[in-house]
């Protein structure tokens, strides 16, 4: 049964509840697949490595695992149905995304602390060239999201991440 399969009488049936007490605590079926993913897809993590590389390698295959199990369909669905509600798209945005999207700040932010990454780096540029890809294959489904592309992604932006070349000056490019 895929994503849109799952409706607010079948959610209820599985809970042992009637369907008003499903939206006494949710607006539409797509907040509470939100909230059911943000429980199934939120372990905690193990420690990290030291090595800022292997630390956003590890999240980004991470992620990438999220994004291509079922999981990854439900998110699609989320997304697609917060396009057209602005209040899920909030909720996506503050409780799924920006707490994932701040565990990657933090290795970006230790990376750029020890050396690793260049004095200068934007970390919130930094997080859309990392996951940007592995969210537009998601979305869009031009190509697999996988454990190797987060890998081969990882490898195309490290150069620029680790200072392989100044940044433009404030103003061009922009």
């Amino acid at each position: 049964m895929g994503p849109h399969a799952v409706t607010v009488d079948g959610i209820a049936a599985a809970a042992g509840v009637g369907k008003q007490t499903i939206y006494r605590w949710w607006p539409s079926k797509s907040a509470v697949i939100m909230d059911a993913l943000v429980e199934l897809t939120d372990p905690v993590p193990a420690d990290l490595p030291d090595s800022a590389y292997e630390a956003i390698r590890l999240q980004m295959r991470r992620v990438a695992r999220m994004l291509s199990s079922r999981n990854g369909e439900l998110i699609r669905e989320v997304v697609a149905d917060a396009q057209g509600d602005p209040a899920l798209a909030d909720t996506f945005r503050e409780r799924f995304f920006a707490y994932r999207r701040a565990r990657g700040a933090a290795s970006l932010t230790r990376g750029v602390a020890t050396g690793e990454l260049r004095p200068d780096l934007d970390v919130d540029d930094a997080l859309d060239l990392l996951y940007a890809p592995l969210w537009l294959r998601l979305l869009i489904g031009h190509r697999p999201v996988s454990p190797a592309a987060a890998d081969r992604l990882l490898a195309l932006a490290w150069p620029g991440l680790a200072g392989g070349h100044p940044s433009p000056p404030q103003g061009e490019g922009s």
